[in-house]
């Protein structure tokens, strides 16, 4: 009796030491936490929520700051937040699932399974939807392009597939360019709705949400729908003081799922195990799309999938209204990390900070490119000053002599390793000019080879500006921009649009002031005839000149 009595007495301490420990761990935890909460997040203001979930228990969570301003309510862990993009990865999963079931093959086209869809010179797959691979239109864009305001203007499911319905042709070989598109989820959900039966979102809570037990997680089918525990999304203006900040669009498969950190702790579960559909589904969940040309395109079906620091991590961040959501999974470690922030940027929180506080033994930095500088002549670097545009017409660099420095967008001095090519220092990349029988080109390898060429600075005078003006029509988007010269500055105008100023980078080539780039082109007569206009995620979208 007496060692029955010691044996439990002893077991009993052991327990509470373990205890004890779990709780020093947590505060600790916890302390390194809190030390890297923004300093604009208090407990009077919007602020973010942190989960990390350690093998597939979630150890942590912690909000910080309001979730509910009007009725003073905190963030916390059953709190629900708009996950924005991150919302892309359950439909990717959803895709593997039917895939591996035979109810449809991811690199079937589009057209096997949409009637009344238009046709292009390459076929498009269910996988380049995914993948972000399909040269396919981006609705945001042409919405604003076509002067509508993205969150204050309504954008319907319909809309959008409107947008590559009028598309005149894809804006590359599918499979040859990664350009990220939410627009091409919006077309999964009316393939999944089509081989189902199902609408995508109630598929999706009935084969994801409910098997994993994630039952309080939610999907926005249409604008205003209401959402129970949900957070309150805000921005501050000095002015106006807080705002509630809202939508005006609902486009489940691009976004709008509504979780907490409590229910995603349950998601990582598709990461670490094979528990949803089997192991041939996860591995078709996370097997990154490989581009035409080899190069790997580091994204899966709805899913990053890359390296930090020596570690694989499967990843996606969003953004709806003003709610930011990071997830992050590390297989090597089995570590999960959520952040979800209502404040903006005013409460980012980076996840892979985080990571590196938990993971830095694990991790290992990339070894730094040894540069052996060699000694250029001022007069050599002199020559290669000057703007280099990619051959998609959406991107510059620019080359300047800065303290006898030849500098990259002003910022980065390049380090001569050769006469004609520069790496920078704590970068692994490489540039290289190479002189073209018409143009100096410039290659920027940094994994992946880009390609931009040079252009000749053009000194604008009124008279010039004065033949751009005129009015220019686009098919695609039923619009009119109106363009004139005032004061030394080519201007375009339209009712909706409001006004943008044109910079010259080159003759006929201009860049806004709201990021876009427009390149005017001439009939054979050598009059202007029409323009285009590129963005990061648009290319080619066409205006003919009226007059």
């Amino acid at each position: 009796m007496k060692k029955s009595y010691y044996v439990l007495c002893v077991f009993l301490f052991f327990i509470s030491i373990q205890t004890h420990s779990q709780d020093i761990q947590s505060s600790e935890i916890e302390a390194k936490i809190d030390a890297l909460i923004p300093s604009r997040v208090k407990d009077s203001t919007p602020g973010l929520v942190v989960g990390i979930v350690k093998d597939g228990k979630l150890i942590f969570n912690k909000g910080y700051g309001l979730g509910n301003m009007a009725y003073k309510i905190p963030n916390d862990s059953k709190m629900l937040y708009n996950l924005g993009s991150a919302s892309k990865q359950f439909l990717g999963y959803a895709f593997a699932m039917l895939h591996t079931q035979g109810k449809l093959n991811l690199d079937d086209s589009v057209n096997t399974y949409l009637e009344d869809w238009p046709t292009f010179n390459h076929p498009v797959t269910i996988r380049h939807l995914l993948t972000h691979t399909s040269g396919y239109r981006e609705a945001y864009t042409m919405s604003e392009l076509a002067g509508r305001a993205i969150d204050v203007d309504r954008l319907t499911q319909d809309e959008c597939l409107e947008v590559i319905r009028k598309q005149p042709n894809l804006e590359f070989i599918p499979g040859t360019r990664h350009t990220y598109n939410s627009t091409t989820y919006v077309v999964l959900s009316k393939i999944l709705e089509k081989v189902t039966g199902l609408p995508a979102d109630e598929w999706v809570e009935k084969h994801i949400f409910k098997p994993l037990d994630m039952h309080n997680t939610q999907i926005e089918s249409f604008v205003g729908e209401l959402m129970t525990n949900a957070a309150e999304s805000y921005s501050f203006d000095r002015e106006k003081g807080y705002t509630n900040e809202k939508s005006n669009r609902a486009i489940f498969g691009a976004a709008d799922i509504y979780s907490s950190v409590e229910d995603l702790a349950k998601w990582f579960a598709v990461f670490r195990s094979d528990v949803l559909g089997g192991k041939e589904t996860q591995n078709e969940f996370l097997t990154p799309f490989i581009l035409t040309n080899g190069t790997n395109s580091e994204y899966a079906l709805g899913i990053r999938t890359e390296m930090h620091k020596g570690l694989k991590v499967y990843h996606h961040t969003g953004g709806h209204e003003n709610f930011i959501a990071q997830l992050r999974y590390y297989p090597d470690a089995d570590l999960g990390i959520m952040v979800f922030t209502n404040f903006g940027r005013n409460g980012w929180l980076s996840a892979s900070r985080i990571a590196e506080l938990f993971l830095k033994d694990k991790m290992t930095n990339e070894p730094q490119k040894e540069l052996k500088a060699i000694s250029l002549k001022k007069d050599a670097l002199k020559q290669l000053e000057g703007i280099y545009v990619s051959h998609t017409l959406n991107e510059t660099l620019s080359l300047s002599l800065v303290d006898e420095s030849l500098t990259l967008n002003g910022r980065n001095p390049l380090v001569p390793i050769s006469e004609k090519k520069f790496g920078i220092r704590g970068w692994n990349g490489e540039i290289e000019i190479e002189q073209a029988s018409e143009s100096t080109l410039l290659h920027l390898t940094d994994g992946k080879k880009e390609t931009y060429y040079k252009v000749k600075k053009w000194e604008e005078n009124e008279e010039e500006l004065k033949t751009y003006e005129g009015k220019y029509w686009s098919d695609e988007i039923e619009m009119v921009y109106n363009l004139y010269s005032e004061e030394g500055k080519l201007m375009l105008k339209n009712r909706w649009f409001g006004m943008m100023s044109l910079e010259p980078i080159s003759k006929d080539f201009f860049e806004s002031n709201k990021g876009y780039y427009v390149k005017f082109t001439r009939n054979q007569q050598g009059k202007i005839s029409g323009l285009n206009i590129n963005s990061e995620r648009t290319l080619n979208v066409v205006f003919n000149r009226m007059d």
